[in-house]
This record gives C-alpha cells, sequence and structure tokens, in this order.
C-alpha cells in the first residue's frame, strides 16, 4: 500500500493540471481564426474604426455604409475564435442587399483587437458597450435604428447585454448557448469526452480564479433573455447543432418575452445556419430588420 498515497497524489496533480490546462482553453481559444477575409475581397465600401473600451483595450473594426443612404444600422456580433472578417462572410448580404450599414468588431483578444483573454460572456459585454458608445459618438444619427445580429458566443453576449441598451430596436441570435456551464460541459464533452464531475466542474472553478471574478460563469442567456422585451427577438437554431442544441434554443425562446419568433433550420450544423438555409435566411434576416427598424 506504500504506492497508493503517492499514485493519488500523482492522479490529483494530473487532474488539476488538466483542468487548469481546461480553463486556459476558454481563455485563449486554441483555434482562433486567422484575419483572412476583408471587405475589399467582396467589393464593398467600408470604413476602419476603432475604439475604446472601459476598460482601456482598443478594439478594431470596419463599417460599412449603407449603398442607399439609409440610417438603419446593425452591430453584428461574432462567435468564440472567430473574428469579423467570419462573420463578414456571412452576412455582408445585410448591407449589399438590404441596404443596413453595418457595424462589425472584433471582441478583446480576437482578430485585430487588442486584449489577452475571452471570456465567453463576461468581458464581451464590456466590449458590447463601447461599440454602442463608439457609434452614440461618431455617428449619432444611427443609433435611431439600431439593430443587432449575434452569432453563437456574439449571440450569447447580445442576449445578456441588450438588457442595458435600450437604443437597440431588434434582436437576432444564431446559435445562442443559453447556461454558461451548460455549454463548457457539453463542448468538454463533444471535444475529449470529459465528464462533468469532476473535470469540467473543478474546470470552471479554476477558470473563476484565473480569472479574479466568481461570475464568470454566471453570466448566462437564460438569465437576461427576458430584459428583451418589448423589443422584437428572433432566435434561429441548427437540427444539427451539437454543441447548443435544439432543445437548448427552444428553452431560451421559452423564456424570452414576446413578441419573439423562433426558425429551426434542420439541416442546419452550429452558425451554419446561413449556409443550410440560403436565400431563405437571407429573406427572413432582411424582413425581420425591415419590419422592425
Amino acid at each position: 500500500m506504500t504506492w497508493a498515497i503517492p499514485s493519488l497524489l500523482v492522479l490529483a496533480g494530473l487532474t488539476v493540471w488538466l483542468c487548469y490546462w481546461g480553463a486556459g482553453v476558454i481563455l485563449y481559444p486554441p483555434l482562433m481564426s486567422d484575419m483572412a477575409i476583408f471587405p475589399e475581397q467582396f467589393g464593398l465600401k467600408y470604413e476602419k474604426v476603432s475604439f475604446q473600451t472601459p476598460d482601456g483595450l482598443t478594439l478594431k473594426g470596419w463599417f460599412l455604409p449603407s449603398p442607399t443612404q439609409d440610417q438603419r444600422t446593425l452591430i453584428m456580433c461574432h462567435g468564440w475564435g472567430d473574428n469579423k472578417g467570419e462573420l463578414l462572410k456571412q452576412t455582408f448580404f445585410l448591407n449589399q442587399d438590404a441596404g443596413y450599414n453595418l457595424l462589425y468588431f472584433d471582441n478583446r483578444a480576437h482578430g485585430e483587437s487588442e486584449g489577452e483573454i475571452t471570456t465567453i460572456g463576461l468581458l464581451e459585454t464590456i466590449d458590447f458597450r463601447a461599440a454602442i458608445e463608439f457609434l452614440k459618438k461618431s455617428k449619432p444619427g444611427l443609433v435611431e435604428r439600431l439593430g443587432v445580429f449575434g452569432l453563437s458566443m456574439g449571440a450569447a453576449v447580445a442576449a445578456i447585454a441588450v438588457s442595458e441598451h435600450p437604443e437597440v430596436k431588434a434582436i437576432v441570435l444564431e446559435s445562442p448557448f443559453t447556461d454558461f456551464r451548460s455549454v463548457v460541459r457539453q463542448w468538454a464533452w463533444n471535444k475529449f469526452r470529459l465528464p462533468y464531475f469532476p473535470l469540467v466542474m473543478l474546470t470552471l472553478w479554476i477558470l473563476k480564479l484565473r480569472v479574479g471574478d466568481p461570475k464568470v460563469d454566471s453570466h448566462s442567456p437564460i438569465r437576461f433573455i427576458d430584459k428583451v422585451a418589448p423589443r422584437p427577438l428572433l432566435i434561429i437554431g441548427g437540427g444539427k447543432d451539437r454543441l447548443m442544441p435544439e432543445s437548448a434554443v427552444r428553452a431560451l425562446h421559452a423564456k424570452a418575452g414576446n413578441p419573439k419568433s423562433l426558425w429551426i433550420i434542420p439541416e442546419a450544423t452550429h452558425a451554419r445556419c446561413h449556409e443550410a438555409a440560403g436565400l431563405e435566411y437571407e429573406t427572413r434576416l432582411s424582413q425581420f430588420y425591415g419590419k422592425h427598424l
């Protein structure tokens, strides 16, 4: 039995190291998209912009003016590990075909923006606030008819943040997660088949220590989504999304207040609803914003 205690200590040490590494995966996404997509590749007119967050980071973005001088404007929020270029590729039809002004920006620690860590919600709401303040100061006339589009992490951030921003008049959330702990649990299972107890649970505890904020894993859309009302809300999910499954998207929709609508695209995987639905996707989004802005 003399080997039992050292073996247990080694096992405990490996477990803590694994969970410390897991927390690092959340804070430092391992598969960050390269900045390889730019507006000029699609022949789009745009302005490079940058603005400061309240905690002192510089965020980089693009402003695409309406080709028809429309005043309606959308703030575009990208996913975890992605950047504004990835989102541009999927959504620039809202500028070219539907005629909206679009503000894309990289969240902290993504794309061309400053920052060391990402928290999938807590700190990113600060970035969202900075984007709104940028529009208020630099393009005040465009805040009167303001909407938001969020994809994956961006959808979660928008769901949490818009409760503090009455300027936002219409919201579309694609592939949002419902609960922070649940999506980390699902990602860990999908990717590594890691059980929640004790590994993911310990990972979340270490995450709080590394961020220095005990609320980091409680910033969940399900706690804020009812505050979107009475502004119109469209939630879009994929029937084959293994990260934010249909059941979770439906639960988020059920918690939201009216007016609200839900669109599940049966063949869509995570954050690939446009790819799956094609022209119908473009039509539905354009009509939703056209009706409510």
